[in-house]
């Protein structure tokens, strides 16, 4: 029986829209992670993410005493949870359907061996369940208790093929669904599936193989010079901030001489925060692209990027905090030495 905590997490995980609670439900099934209780999931997810925004909304409210950006953090940062979570999910998803399809080749490989030996549709495939086949052969063994408790043999195909996102594994259960019904020669269309999945998978590693240039001209481009020039550059500002202060300068004025109607205008001065926010802002959304794009590239799936997000965001953190290090130490050494000193300005 379940307690009041179990409702209280049930009411908690209420919150989260109902389309996205289907949509991770379904993620959940796909990457064979039943044991876990949906309701208990969704209050755990929530109370989680109220953290995480409590806590940025905090620091940011700290760092810039804006009540407006911390709130805008604290939503931000609730939804990027909500978001994380499902990528993960979905990462997980994706692997078991790799497994999946690894293994998919030789399960229809051994379905078609047993069916030319004479045995009947049913019986070679509950042979075929061997737990060499990894993940798939947890779906083989949930469908073949449903075969083997009465259920129609195509009927539970046909779940078998709604509990893992592989498109490969739906077609074939498909194909197989047809041919059972057609009633023609099911080992000679098994066969055929197999050597085209081993196919369509050589063509998918040439294509990888073609593509890895581009991979690694974004990876170079958003990842290791975006965040180099954005560190540069917000330093720079920075340091030109501090000298302009020292030296009594009111603002960051265009000059008026040769400007013509424009020698009225000044620019604006912006904060060194808001700087080194704006280009914090923008290493994280290039970097996180770049990963995104970088899947879609490699494996045809814009999902299969989200692995590689972490390490994109440490490498491009690491550059733009390394730049504006090395940057500070450079001019705070000749500041030192007196190759830049203050005293020389006018």
């Amino acid at each position: 029986m379940k307690g009041k905590g179990y409702n209280v997490l049930s009411k908690i995980g209420d919150i989260i829209p109902l389309r996205m609670r289907v949509g991770y439900i379904k993620r959940l099934i796909w990457a064979q992670m039943t044991q876990i209780d949906p309701a208990s999931f969704f209050g755990v997810l929530v109370m989680i993410s109220i953290a995480v925004g409590i806590v940025g909304g905090f620091f940011v409210f700290e760092y810039l005493r804006s009540i407006f950006f911390a709130a805008a953090t604290f939503i931000g940062l609730m939804i990027s949870v909500l978001f994380i979570f499902e990528s993960i999910v979905m990462l997980l998803a994706d692997r078991v359907s790799a497994e999946v399809e690894k293994f998919l080749p030789d399960m229809l490989m051994l379905m078609s061996a047993n069916l030319r030996a004479g045995m009947v549709p049913e019986s070679s495939f509950l042979a075929t369940i061997k737990p060499a086949f990894g993940k798939l052969n947890t779906l083989l063994k949930e469908a073949a208790i449903e075969v083997q408790g009465g259920k129609d043999f195509k009927s539970a195909l046909l779940e078998m093929s709604d509990k893992t996102n592989s498109a490969f594994f739906r077609s074939a259960i498909k194909i197989i669904g047809d041919s059972l019904r057609a009633g023609g020669e099911l080992h000679l269309v098994l066969e055929n599936l197999a050597n085209n999945i081993m196919q369509n998978e050589s063509l998918r590693t040439m294509m990888r193989a073609q593509v890895r240039s581009y991979s690694l001209f974004i990876f170079i481009a958003s990842v290791i010079a975006g965040p180099l020039l954005y560190g540069v550059s917000s330093m720079l500002i920075e340091i030109m901030d501090t000298i302009s202060s020292t030296v009594g300068s009111t603002s960051a004025s265009i000059p008026s001489v040769g400007l013509g109607v424009f020698s009225s205008f000044s620019l604006p001065h912006i904060p060194v925060n808001t700087v080194f926010a704006i280009a914090l802002i923008n290493v994280l959304i290039t970097t996180i692209a770049s990963s995104i794009l970088g899947g879609e590239l490699n494996e045809g799936k814009a999902s299969s990027g989200l692995k590689y997000i972490p390490v994109y965001l440490l490498i491009g953190l690491g550059v733009f905090l390394g730049a504006r290090a090395l940057m500070g130490s450079i001019i705070g050494s000749s500041v030192a030495s007196g190759g830049v000193g203050l005293s020389s300005l006018p």
